[in-house]
């Protein structure tokens, strides 16, 4: 998990205090939040947006190039070294 800011109006994160706090079980406004963004994914990937049938199929070319046996620990490296990659790459040209 990482962390991030979201920015929200007072009023908002008044309502979301209220709601952490009358839901027991240890839920807190980060609780909440992570829990309405699952939601709104979820919906999004169900409803076939197009964006999501392109992922999809990004997906499956990118697994059906790889050799048998290939672990995810090693493709997220692999991504993870070319991000920085193009980081570094973009850094130097400013």
């Amino acid at each position: 998990m990482r962390r991030t800011n979201v920015y929200l109006p007072d009023d908002k994160i008044a309502v979301l205090r209220h709601l952490a706090a009358t839901e027991g079980r240890g839920s807190s406004v980060s609780d909440l939040i992570r829990q309405a963004i699952d939601q709104f994914l979820a919906g999004k990937l169900a409803s076939g947006a197009p964006w999501g049938q392109r992922l999809d199929g990004l997906i499956d070319r990118v697994r059906d190039q790889l050799p048998a046996g290939v672990a995810a620990e090693e493709i997220e490296a692999d991504v993870t070294a070319a991000r920085a990659e193009v980081k570094q790459a973009r850094a130097r040209r400013r």
